[in-house]
């Protein structure tokens, strides 16, 4: 029995990474162990249309293809435990992206990790990955994708977990992640993560286990372009995991950010929810609430010292038959700036991005894809108002991809 609760803690932490690496899809546990898979391949090809290439209020549209070779392998069975991902490929616009030289924009990744259990008590997990895409997602959110120029996006993050008994357990674990772009006129946002953590848990039933959290992120910004900030959080958190309908993780308390000689203090919350609410129909939910560092400097008039910032969305799938299925979900961001210097007032942004899709399989290897999605964003107050966010963007893509 100790064992299994060591899975329960241990195997979601390697499939979705440590610390601020992972991507809020993962924040709820997996339903269910993970399960062992033979090395994959597949080949996929795309081709799109987005009527505003810019993500800006004058709308430049652009036809695109691509495509893209991917591959996986996972073993879950042994002591020491394995998994990768690799894809290799680059989407190709009709149209010049704004700032940018470029038509080709990259699409490739590398990816993996290893956990290994010293005993039935001690288990160390590491997780590492590589990104070159357009706008890949923010380490501690999740952004919408725009071609504004490939960024390099990478994480490498381990911990490990000890069971103290059969209900009490401590783990630790650091992160390093970072963001970094190749166009000039986006560097002033170049930023890199450096986060600690340590957890003590207890388990009181089988199902459910509480905890309490002490982290501490170091936030870089590129050199001249900003401030960096220390930020240290204190948490408490419940989990339930591996009930065979649903998951829930939700951690709240208080985050103290320690920017250019001032401290601000603010909630901060991480959530998430899967539920497999019938046969082939299932959903999950995430929000977060930190204050970030992101897009805080506004050039010789100065920066923004908080930004409280909300990322609250959902997904959903549900397969109708054995060869056809739909996917769903919806993402919004809303971040709130205050506190800036010189002569800036405080404004919000705001972006919601709703999204569906079908997914039919043609043969036993190969599949079609058809998706749509639809994003507005808007600012309120002070500077945001003055440099016109607001916009709005439509984007349909077919694909279909080869599997062996």
């Amino acid at each position: 029995m100790r064992s299994m609760f060591l899975k329960a803690l241990c195997l979601p932490a390697l499939l979705a990474g440590g610390g601020w690496a992972i991507s809020l899809y993962d924040t709820a546990p997996a339903i269910g162990l993970p399960e062992s898979a033979a090395v994959k391949y597949v080949l996929s090809a795309h081709v799109g249309y987005n009527d505003n290439i810019n993500s800006t209020h004058k709308k430049t549209s652009s036809l695109y293809t691509g495509a893209s070779l991917n591959t996986t392998y996972s073993d879950f069975e042994s002591t020491t435990k394995t998994h990768y991902n690799a894809t290799l490929g680059a989407t190709y616009y009709l149209k010049r992206a704004y700032s940018t030289n470029n038509r080709w924009f990259s699409n490739t990744s590398v990816g993996g990790g290893i956990s290994h259990s010293f005993s039935d008590r001690c288990t160390y997990s590491l997780n590492a990955s590589l990104r070159y895409q357009p706008e890949p997602d923010y380490s501690n959110g999740i952004s919408a994708s725009r071609a504004q120029g490939d960024c390099f996006n990478w994480s490498l993050s381990n911990a490990v977990t000890r069971a103290i008994d059969s209900r009490w357990n401590w783990s630790v674990n650091t992160s390093y992640t970072g963001n970094y772009y190749t166009e000039k006129t986006y560097r002033y946002d170049d930023r890199q993560y450096i986060h600690g953590g340590a957890t003590l848990s207890v388990r009181t039933s089988e199902l459910v286990s509480y905890s309490f959290n002490l982290n501490y992120r170091k936030d870089l910004k590129r050199s001249n372009y900003g401030y960096n900030s220390d930020n240290f959080y204190a948490t408490l958190g419940t989990n339930r995991s591996l009930s065979p309908y649903s998951s829930m993780n939700v951690s709240a308390g208080v985050q103290q950010k320690y920017i250019h000689g001032e401290k601000i203090w603010s909630p901060t919350l991480r959530a998430g929810y899967n539920r497999k609410v019938a046969e082939g129909f299932s959903v999950n939910f995430y929000a977060s609430l930190d204050n970030e560092n992101v897009n805080t400097y506004r050039g010789s008039v100065g920066s923004y010292l908080s930004d409280p910032s909300w990322r609250v969305g959902f997904n959903g799938t549900y397969t109708w038959t054995p060869d056809v299925s739909f996917n769903f979900g919806c993402s919004y961001y809303i971040s709130n700036y205050s506190r800036g210097e010189g002569n800036l007032q405080s404004y919000s942004t705001y972006s919601v991005s709703p999204q569906v899709g079908i997914s039919f399989r043609m043969t036993d290897h190969l599949r079609g894809n058809l998706n749509y999605t639809y994003s507005v964003s808007d600012s309120a107050g002070g500077y945001g108002t003055s440099r016109g966010y607001k916009y709005s963007r439509n984007n349909i893509s077919f694909s279909t991809s080869y599997t062996f």
